[in-house]
């Protein structure tokens, strides 16, 4: 077996070895450079003295040649001692200059003070060097080492691609990073290759950043992009979301990286490599502003009050816990059927208020839920609890049927044997003309909440609030979408054309927070969220923000819609009317009796024991679908007793 005899630089000491031994040579190779300047700097500098006083020049000859290997050392000494080796100088700042400035001068003031010490001390008749050349010779040299490490700087002007190799890349931003990402950028295996930066400014005050040009504002970078055959954007500067969504949306079919970088630090590594450094909001994902509401009026309810939250573990749940904590109840009590939840829901609320208790319950346990109502005797229940994932009901409706209906018919029972003040049941837009079992359910949970206030409206306040696709919710498709990118992909989109509403969690919980304060009763509240959403645009946005191109570093795989998924959701199937809130508005739609609905209730837990799937799913569509108003209650009880 031969034996490779070339070295091998794999390691880490070996490439440590590497790149030391390749920076001594750099230094050695600048530090003989630098001799020669100084030896011809010096010459120069007597030759021009001797233009003025040829005769008196020749006294100087014999001690300026003794002399100039000293100087020549004292030069290389004072480089060494400012740390003027050592530096990529193709990115040299204006630190570097004056390391050079500096070093400069102290080896002309060094040479200075060491002719006139030794001229005094050593009574020779030999004259060392005039004055007038050691200045001048000290500043020939500054000058010629100065042009030797920034030659590539100064031979660059109006360049526009320098680098080859590597990604023609603009630079969002015109701060200090954005410049130092310019200047240090392209050190390592990963280089950028700046060719000019984008203001976020609409007025551009200068022309040039690190040498590099301004070449436009937020408003152009499309013609920039074009013009220069930009493959990759990097953010330098904090943008707003809506600066930020505007950016993405720009570049949606384009060919072009969008990297965000806004820390510099986190961006470089020691190697100087660029790195993925992200920090982004996923409202940045909304094709529209966030919506912001006044939560001033939610104090008023729940300080001093006793809350309860079910599903509590959930995504959306965890969030209300968190904030509700924030207006000072007198206690809250976090209820959820997984205690692995539940538990991580405790280092959320950590920092929230002492009186913070956890119970495991499930809903469709009424014993428990007495026991637990007696002991607590909550004021206001958030009802989060629910199964919400379309393709799985649709394979067990049954189980849609005890929890979504059964476990809210025994939540709203409770409330009323105890004295509830106001209960706010959590619901979706999939309720509306529901396709599957998971948006039947919840319609007809809606249908309990609006009966329910019909009847005891006097004693406990009963709303319902629709919720969109909540942005980054446990098992939603963002933190799918994510998982897949960071993975290398494929990203699967069921339809590209599906349309979706989406909102953030600060959002819902935002709307649940102000209806339950505002609310008369018996409402289904809905927040605008604008225009709803194409998956497969989502999709798109989620690979941009990933600093990635669509197609070309990440595969988008369609996989067909799913059982029970409708290709575009709706708010309402009835008018909807203003709320008196921003941004939030008011459904209205019909439903049956309570009597009738709890008939109807009682019959469904019986069915979802000895029905089929496929027959319980009828059944569940046919009682959400209907649309039921005050002349028509009693049909629901007859199209139960048609199905036993």
């Amino acid at each position: 077996m031969s034996v490779d005899a070339r070295p091998r630089f794999n390691s880490p000491l070996g490439k440590r070895f590497a790149q030391a031994s390749a920076r001594l040579r750099s230094d050695l190779t600048f530090a003989a450079i630098d001799a020669v300047t100084v030896a011809v700097s010096y010459a120069a500098a007597m030759g021009l003295r001797g233009l003025d006083e040829p005769v008196a020049l020749a006294d100087f000859r014999t001690g300026f040649a003794l002399l100039l290997p000293l100087i020549i050392i004292v030069h290389l000494a004072a480089n060494l001692l400012f740390g003027v080796y050592g530096h990529e100088w193709e990115y040299a700042s204006v630190e570097e200059a004056m390391r050079l400035l500096i070093s400069g001068a102290s080896a002309g003031i060094a040479v200075l003070i060491g002719v006139v010490v030794i001229q005094g001390t050593s009574g020779s008749a030999i004259r060392l060097i005039p004055v007038g050349v050691i200045v001048l010779g000290s500043a020939f040299a500054f000058g010629g080492m100065g042009a030797m490490r920034f030659r590539s700087r100064m031979f660059s002007f109006g360049k526009v691609q320098s680098m080859t190799g590597s990604e023609p890349t603009i630079v969002i931003g015109t701060g200090t990073e954005a410049a130092d990402l310019a200047r240090k950028g392209s050190r390592g295996e990963q280089p950028i290759n700046v060719v000019g930066f984008i203001s976020t400014r609409d007025e551009i005050t200068a022309r040039r950043i690190a040498d590099v040009p301004i070449l436009g504002t937020l408003n152009g970078i499309s013609a920039v992009v074009e013009r220069y055959d930009i493959e990759q954007i990097l953010i330098a500067e904090s943008l707003d979301a809506d600066q930020m969504s505007e950016l993405v949306d720009t570049f949606l079919q384009v060919d072009v990286r969008l990297r965000i970088v806004p820390q510099l630090d986190t961006l470089l590594s020691a190697e100087g490599r660029l790195q993925d450094a992200r920090d982004v909001s996923v409202a940045v994902l909304l094709p529209r502003p966030a919506v912001i509401t006044d939560l001033g009026p939610v104090s008023e309810l729940l300080a001093g009050k006793r809350l309860l939250v079910t599903g509590a573990g959930g995504s959306i749940g965890i969030e209300i816990t968190r904030q509700i904590l924030n207006f000072s109840p007198e206690a809250v009590l976090a209820v959820d059927h997984d205690e692995t939840h539940l538990y991580d829901g405790v280092f959320v609320w950590s920092e929230g208020s002492s009186d913070l208790a956890t119970e495991l319950c499930d809903i469709r346990d009424t014993g428990r839920l007495e026991q637990i109502f007696s002991e607590f005797k909550p004021d206001v229940v958030f009802h989060a609890a629910a199964h919400k994932h379309v393709p799985i009901l649709e394979n067990s409706p049954a189980e849609a049927v005890k929890t979504n209906i059964t476990g809210t018919a025994n939540l709203i029972d409770a409330c009323h044997r105890h004295g509830v003040s106001n209960f706010v049941l959590i619901s979706t837009d999939k309720a509306v003309a529901p396709t599957s079992a998971m948006g039947a359910s919840k319609r007809v949970a809606e249908m309990l909440t609006q009966s329910a206030e019909e009847e005891f409206g006097h004693i406990c306040t009963h709303t319902a609030v629709r919720f969109g696709n909540v942005l980054g919710s446990r098992g939603s498709v963002v933190p799918t979408f994510m998982r897949q990118i960071q993975e290398g992909g494929p990203v699967t989109v069921t339809d590209p054309e599906m349309l979706r509403y989406f909102m953030t969690v600060d959002e819902a919980v935002q709307l649940v927070l102000q209806v339950s304060a505002l609310s008369e009763g018996g409402e289904v509240f809905v927040l605008d969220m604008g225009d709803p959403v194409r998956i497969g645009d989502l999709a798109h946005r989620m690979i941009r923000l990933a600093g990635l191109v669509p197609g070309r570093d990440i595969e988008v795989r369609i996989t067909g819609t799913r059982p029970g998924e409708k290709h575009e959701e709706i708010l309402s199937l009835d008018p909807l009317e203003p709320s008196g809130l921003s941004k939030i508005q008011v459904a209205r739609p019909g439903y049956p009796s309570r009597v009738a609905l709890g008939g109807a209730v009682a019959d469904l837990q019986l069915l979802a024991h000895h029905c089929s799937v496929d027959e319980l799913k009828e059944l569940l569509l046919d009682v959400s679908n209907k649309q039921w108003s005050s002349s028509d209650r009693s049909a629901f009880a007859s199209l139960i007793s048609e199905a036993v």
